[in-house]
């Protein structure tokens, strides 16, 4: 019996560095849960700004360049009780932490995500 569980260990040891070397330095993504794949499916859109959002951007201080980056690099979440999913063109209220701004609203309508407002208070833009 003791036998049996060294050669199956020794098998799994096997099997585990042969599955190393043929799928190590692959870029794996796990977006299966909602808000992972929601935030996959609006990055991989065409990405464009409102009025309002450029106007609020301005006001903060931050480009347009800056932004994207936060967009594309930053860890976002999705509040899908705040957002409007019912209907052709959703809306989606994206909370980010440690930035000048704490929330935003993206429009996922076609095949183009809109940056919609980000939530700033001291910026009078209509």
């Amino acid at each position: 019996m003791l036998r049996r569980f060294f050669l199956y260990l020794i098998g799994v040891g096997f099997g585990i560095i042969v599955s190393i070397l043929f799928f190590g330095d692959r870029d794996i993504e796990f977006s299966y849960l909602p808000n992972a794949r929601t935030l996959k499916h609006l990055r991989g859109q065409v990405f464009q700004f409102s009025e309002k959002a450029l106007c609020q951007l301005n006001c903060i201080n931050m480009t347009e360049i800056s932004f994207e980056q936060i967009f594309y690099e930053t860890d976002l979440d999705i509040d899908f009780a705040g957002s409007d999913v019912g209907g052709e063109c959703r809306t989606y209220l994206i909370e980010v932490a440690g930035h000048k701004f704490s929330k935003f609203n993206i429009d996922d309508c076609d095949s183009i995500s809109t940056l919609l407002n980000i939530d700033v208070t001291d910026c009078l833009c209509l």
